[in-house]
């Protein structure tokens, strides 16, 4: 049941840069009403444990807090500016951030093939950006690409910390509920020094809030919550490798729904990628249990 809850996870995360290509809000809008849905949708899952929350849980969970809250913002602006393709290679490289700060915060040994990874993964990258001449790639896209991946790294091994002593539950609801705050806060700023028009908050929310909703709950409770409970059951660098599925079914989804084409040099890139990651795949770390149903992984 765990490697169906974890499959399950990988294949709903690679919805979301097909869903948010079908939005059309701002960045920060975006990031408030998501986040805002997923909160509801959790609060079941955490209402009889809100009281328990230390204060030493709260300031750990508020850090990651910040990096998933960069995390979606770069996520959100980079997106518009590139193909899904494009967007799911790059993105793709994040094991190998994941290895590199699971060695410093966590420990975890950091072994020769992940520099061969590294290599790799570097290489794919550039031949993704270069693929350009084919299909038409935004440099600052590519920029703000990387950076969602190096912060989703860094949120995972945060996660996996704080899941030692957390329940799934209330911790990914707060995880969201803080980020969420946060999300507005920086709408709150942006609007007060006249970089931001607060009307965008409620502009084209009829039109878009059944997509919102399906990004709340495929990408976010689907495939962030259920990776999240998946952390203490599995190595960290294996899980973040599994998710080099998610370019394979981001780019079909995208082929079939908004007819993208695939580049030579994507498809290069991508098995660069993929190379990479290969490498550093721990198969040998992989550890096995069974939990009961998707809402007891949840809550749990």
């Amino acid at each position: 049941m765990n490697h169906l809850i974890l499959m399950t996870s990988v294949f709903m995360l690679s919805t979301a840069p097909v869903i948010v290509k079908l939005l059309s809000l701002a960045p920060l809008v975006v990031l408030f009403w998501r986040l805002l849905f997923v909160s509801g949708m959790l609060l079941p899952f955490a209402w009889k444990d809100l009281g328990t929350l230390k204060r030493s849980d709260a300031k750990m969970i508020l850090i990651s807090s910040l990096v998933l809250f960069i995390h979606f913002l770069s996520w959100f602006s980079g997106v518009p500016k590139l193909n899904v393709g494009v967007t799911a290679v790059i993105f793709a490289s994040n094991p190998i951030f994941t290895a590199i700060i699971g060695f410093l915060v966590l420990g975890e040994p950091f072994k020769k093939r992940y520099l061969l990874a590294i290599v790799a993964s570097i290489l794919g990258i550039y031949l993704t950006y270069y693929s350009g001449q084919q299909v038409q790639v935004s440099l600052v896209g590519v920029i703000e690409i990387l950076i969602a991946s190096f912060c989703y790294s860094t949120y995972m091994v945060y996660s996996k910390r704080n899941r030692a002593s957390l329940r799934n539950g209330v911790y990914t609801f707060y995880l969201n509920l803080f980020t969420c705050i946060l999300g507005l806060g920086a709408i709150l700023v942006m609007a007060l020094i006249g970089k931001f028009d607060l009307n965008l908050l409620s502009h084209g929310l009829v039109e878009n809030w059944k997509v919102l909703l399906m990004l709340a709950f495929l990408p976010s409770v689907l495939g962030h919550t259920l990776m999240i409970y998946s952390l203490p059951h599995y190595n960290l660098n294996f899980i973040s490798c599994l998710k080099l599925l998610s370019p394979l079914s981001a780019s079909a989804m995208a082929f079939f729904i908004f007819k993208e084409s695939v580049s030579e040099n994507l498809v290069i890139g991508f098995l660069l990628v993929s190379t990479g990651v290969l490498f550093a795949l721990p198969w040998h770390k992989l550890r096995r249990s069974r939990p009961e149903t998707v809402a007891w992984c949840v809550r749990k």
